[in-house]
């Protein structure tokens, strides 16, 4: 005997369907990158592991295997400085934009969190460096505002408090930075918070140049149990 189950799903149409279909869309990009990266690990550590194999049983081969793999390290880690193409974002209050008593100095207030998604999508959309007011992000960065006694809040990034102008120095993809800005309305929503945002190209391979790391790195502090 052959039973055929039948499951009926509600249709869905509309602004729900577009939405399921973008939010799909955005998982399947978030894998490929993903893979690619893990692609470019593997093919990266294969490199690696036969340069040491063709330094073995020579020392100043080894020790110049080391010493470039050092340095791609250091790099990675966003250690030294990165030149290239790319944007600079500056941010800063203006009194001359319209005011609005429901948003006119909420930035003063969400400022750690504004920045810090404008920078999650660059990162996302083709920046490979960024540094904000000198200060280099890498993975152990932190983007906080910090209030003290006074009432009076401050940015700080890495630790470091910072001042207006903010100035955002991204080192990548110009066109799909300057993309992503363009989608997320950033200028429009920092404007309604008196809030002017000026978003500089600047082509050529020196076009920008984001410093390197010059803060403590994990482990630092860490001492051998003896």
């Amino acid at each position: 005997m052959l039973t055929v189950q039948l499951t009926s799903h509600p249709q869905i149409t509309g602004s729900a369907a577009l939405s399921s279909y973008i939010d799909l869309r955005t998982q399947i990009e978030e894998q490929n990158q993903e893979h690619q990266t893990l692609l470019q690990q593997i093919a990266k550590a294969e490199a690696q592991v036969s340069e040491y194999r063709a330094a073995a049983g020579h020392g100043t081969s080894m020790m110049n295997a080391l010493q470039q793999d050092a340095q791609s390290v250091a790099k990675e880690a966003g250690l030294t400085a990165v030149s290239g193409p790319g944007i600079t974002i500056q941010i800063y209050y203006d009194p001359t934009l319209p005011f609005d008593e429901k948003t006119a100095g909420l930035f003063d207030q969400i400022s750690d969190q504004e920045i810090g998604l404008i920078v999650n999508d660059l990162f996302a959309n083709g920046a490979t460096a960024i540094s904000i007011n000198g200060q280099r992000l890498v993975t152990t960065s932190s983007i906080r505002l910090v209030s003290g006694l006074s009432g009076n809040s401050t940015l700080q990034v890495n630790t470091v408090p910072i001042t207006q102008p903010y100035v955002i120095t991204a080192v990548g993809d110009i066109q799909r930075m300057q993309a992503i800005l363009t989608l997320n309305n950033t200028v429009a929503e920092l404007n309604i918070m008196q809030e002017q945002c000026m978003i500089t190209p600047h082509t050529g391979a020196k076009g920008v140049t984001v410093p390197g790391y010059r803060g403590p790195l994990p482990g630092s502090f860490a001492k051998e149990v003896q």
